[in-house]
């Protein structure tokens, strides 16, 4: 083989005598097999109908179109150019072109590739918008009308798939009309990438920027580089390679099929055995699949620079990604806002109402719209601005009372507008002739009415805050509570004795002024202490979650709305508003209401006269109206159910590449939920336009039960009982013999036997206070004894007046101390209960009479 390279190699034969040789061959020579290379659709069917004479014809053009099960004879030995369909939408989507024109050549060959592209792009945000099909044989003049039509567009990416001399003349036209300069964007397929660098300098300086592809070639092989080494810019053509493969392919099967028969060779034992002929050849692997040649493993990727290409990227099969090798500089966008720098027409409606949203300044004398603005104005020119866009807006506005919405988005179907902007609803037969963004407001529309205050509801309400059950279990715990610390501190604190009664007040006052933090009682036992300081958490929580329930219910109920049943409205002939011109007329006249009930209505203020003095029971509008007018007006509440709508968007016409644009910016702008940084007199629409919940809250849905509670009421339980149980065992403990002795069970007596006798004088020793313990004034009285007696002993001997002195006071102060002493002991006994109950005469006198 390598002998064949020394070869002169010979210039092609002429494309239109190329199917006649072959015929001439086939009828007269008794060739065996045929090599050829058709250049159009048309010769390699005919090519292919002579296979019919089962002769194996063997093809080195990409060019495919002929179905191989009427030509089993006719094998493909070069790639198929449908398979470079991959690698094409690869480059496409690697850089977010959303939109591609193809341009290909009118003929099988060209209009095949169309349906690949497609399938390949599906799924992948990205599309063809239009197929451009060039007649092989198109005049200058339909040439320069095409490519003057393409400049108007907005699309800037385009794809071409045509022989080289008709692609060097598409070329050449579209440099002179300035298409193939910086933000468009060009894909030729391998048709041209094989051949581009053997074109003339004229052809490639007009070709400046274009991008094609080419199956990639293993260079290290040395047969490669011998041929690359003869060549012009050391570029081989794959066509080349192709058909020195093909030869080798059908020397080495015609060898194969000599060895394996000794019968003369017919023309299916040659296609059998080329069919099974796989090598490593100079274009890649060479092994056939169904007659075709198998799909490249790689593709490069060519950039048209100065004189010729340089490689700029590699696409690999077994991952059908596009890896960068030397990045392109200055990607275009692939798209422009508008084409030779024409104005954007934006079409706005002109209302009378709600000019927060759209407000439209326009004088009738002059028929000229002199501003307009509103936060859906602002929030759809702050999003041009950040998009890039530099050119001009013109506003047309339309009175809504003279059109609808519905005709508005008309214009933009019929193309009368670019875009219309406004508080346009989103519904699914508007979106059957248009294209909307994504919606920039919340979804819905809902019922707005009056609210009221019932009174007479509203008397109960402080107890409205807990259930039940709540302040049941709060009522035991607190008397609970209470219990435990006066048996604590019963017996060693003198403000939690005195009589029955006493006692009972002391307790529960106590208790019920730790709720308020303003108990004043003096607690002697550390136990007593932890089970109040657990209580006071308790309520300390309890009042919190108490003052904010009520506040919000206090609050819910002055929203109550006046009316909450659709159904009663339509039922019982209410009259309901609704706005000029919205679709929410058709929505209520679907749901039943009648068309004279409907009031058509145009600003907030007509909303306030109507729902104030009664000529409507409610008006439906979509949910940024109601929460305006809520806004303004704080004496109307929005009530559920939310009837679904799809919320604001901008329209433009179906199918436009800066819709799309529009909308992805709009989304990103959503979720970072900025304002603009070109604007201050935009509010932020996300914080005007508020979210309703479509809850109906109540009273019932606020208030709070024994569960939300159960952890603090039973830690504070636990905790009271078991300070409890500490306490009676401790004193059972300390005072078993004067139970027992008081109880008057003999020694050696088992007590459990007395049983009565035990329980009483238990009950008779708690009652009476503990000797150990002394209270505040017996302290005092204590000191002021010791003091005494400590001051006379320190005065010297020598001093006899002195001393005598004194001894005086000190006995004076002993004897003033001793009074206090029983009349303090004198009083506590008079307080104090007998050990029987009811007490004798003489006490209850005392008591009611105390001295």
């Amino acid at each position: 083989m390598s002998s064949d390279l020394d070869t002169p190699m010979q210039p092609p034969l002429d494309d239109n005598t190329t199917h006649l040789i072959a015929e001439e061959l086939i009828k007269n020579a008794n060739v065996q097999a045929i090599i050829m290379a058709p250049q159009t659709s048309t010769e390699e069917c005919f090519i292919a109908r002579l296979a019919k004479n089962r002769i194996p014809i063997l093809s080195f053009s990409s060019i495919s179109s002929t179905p191989k099960v009427q030509t089993p004879f006719f094998v493909h030995t070069a790639v198929n150019d449908l398979f470079q369909a991959k690698p094409i939408a690869s480059i496409v989507t690697h850089f977010s072109w959303r939109e591609a024109i193809l341009l290909c050549e009118d003929s099988p060959h060209g209009i095949g590739i169309f349906p690949s592209l497609t399938r390949e792009l599906q799924g992948k945000d990205t599309r063809i918008s239009e197929a451009v099909f060039v007649p092989v044989d198109t005049s200058d003049g339909q040439l320069i009308e095409m490519i003057s039509r393409l400049k108007n567009m907005t699309t800037r990416v385009f794809i071409v798939h045509m022989r080289s001399n008709l692609s060097a003349r598409v070329f050449a036209e579209a440099n002179c009309y300035g298409m193939m300069s910086e933000g468009y964007a060009w894909i030729a397929t391998t048709v041209l990438g094989d051949v581009v660098d053997s074109l003339g300098a004229q052809a490639i300086n007009s070709m400046e920027g274009v991008v094609t592809l080419r199956p990639a070639v293993n260079e290290t092989n040395h047969l490669v580089k011998r041929l690359f080494a003869r060549l012009p810019q050391n570029n081989p053509s794959m066509a080349l390679l192709w058909a020195y493969d093909t030869a080798w392919a059908i020397a080495t099967a015609t060898e194969t099929a000599r060895v394996s028969s000794k019968m003369p060779i017919t023309g299916k034992m040659l296609l059998d055995s080329v069919l099974k002929t796989t090598f490593d050849g100079l274009a890649g692997k060479f092994m056939l699949e169904n007659g075709v040649l198998q799909q490249p493993l790689s593709y490069d990727i060519l950039n048209v620079v100065g004189k010729g290409t340089r490689t700029v990227g590699t696409w690999m099969l077994h991952n059908s990604n596009f890896n960068l090798v030397n990045d392109l500089t200055n990607v275009p966008k692939g798209w422009d806002f508008l084409p030779n720098g024409k104005k954007l027409i934006v079409a706005v409606p002109m209302k009378h109402g709600f000019k927060e949203l759209v407000n439209v300044s326009y004088n009738i004398a002059t028929d000229n719209c002199t501003n307009v603005t509103g936060y859906f104005i602002e929030f759809f020119r702050c999003v041009l601005n950040e998009m890039g866009y530099k050119g001009e807006i013109k506003c047309q506005p339309y009175n809504i009372s003279n059109t609808s919405f519905n005709d508005l988005v008309e214009k933009v179907h019929k193309k009368e507008v670019d875009v219309l902007v406004g508080d346009i609803t989103i519904t699914s037969n508007r979106m059957e002739k248009v294209m909307f963004t994504v919606p920039y407001t919340q979804p819905g529309w809902a019922m707005m009415v009056a609210v009221k205050k019932d009174p007479w509801k509203s008397m109960w309400i402080f107890e409205k805050p807990f259930k039940h059950d709540l302040w049941i279990a709060s009522f035991f715990l607190f008397c609970f509570t209470g219990l435990v610390v006066w048996v604590i501190e019963h017996r060693i604190n003198a403000e939690f004795r005195g009589t029955p009664l006493q006692q009972l007040g002391t307790t529960f006052y106590f208790i019920f002024s730790t709720m308020v933090f303003s108990h004043k009682e003096n607690l002697q036992s550390n136990k007593s202490r932890i089970v109040v300081i657990v209580w006071v958490f308790f309520v300390f929580i309890l009042t919190s979650s108490y003052t904010a329930n009520l506040s919000s219910m206090l609050t819910v109920k002055q929203l109550e709305p006046s009316e909450t049943d659709v159904w009663k409205l339509i039922r019982d002939g209410h009259k309901v508003g609704y706005q000029e011109g919205s679709f929410v007329k058709d929505s209520l006249m679907s749901m039943g209401f009648n068309e004279s009930k409907l009031v058509s209505l145009s600003t907030m203020e007509q909303y306030n006269e109507v729902l104030s003095n009664g000529r409507v029971s409610a008006i439906f509008d979509e949910i940024p109206y109601l929460q305006f007018f809520q806004k303004r007006f704080p004496n109307y509440t929005m009530v559920a159910p939310v009837y679904k709508s799809g919320g604001f968007a901008f329209v433009f016409q179906e199918g436009s590449l800066l819709g799309s644009q529009v909308s992805e910016a709009m989304m990103k702008k959503l979720e970072l939920n900025n304002t603009c940084n070109t604007t201050e007199i935009l509010l932020d629409v996300f914080d005007a336009i508020t979210s309703f919940d479509s809850k109906n809250d109540n009273v019932d849905s606020l208030r709070l039960d024994f569960i939300d509670f159960s952890g603090l009421i039973l830690i504070s339980a636990t905790l009271s009982g078991l300070m409890l149980l500490t306490h009676f065992a401790m004193f059972v403990y300390q005072e078993f013999h004067e139970i027992r002795a008081a109880a008057g069970v003999p020694a050696g007596t088992r007590w459990w036997t007395m049983p009565l006798q035990t329980v009483r004088a238990l009950f008779h020793h708690f009652d009476t206070r503990d000797s150990k313990s002394k209270n505040k004034v017996e302290r005092q009285v204590e000191l002021v004894i010791h003091n005494g007696r400590e001051g006379a002993n320190r005065v010297p001997q020598g001093d006899g007046h002195q001393q005598a002195t004194v001894q005086n006071l000190g006995a004076s102060a002993m004897e003033m101390g001793s009074s206090t002493s029983r009349m303090v002991a004198n009083l506590q006994s008079l307080r104090e209960p007998s050990s029987s109950w009811p007490r004798n005469h003489l006490t209850s006198r005392l008591t009611k009479h105390p001295i």
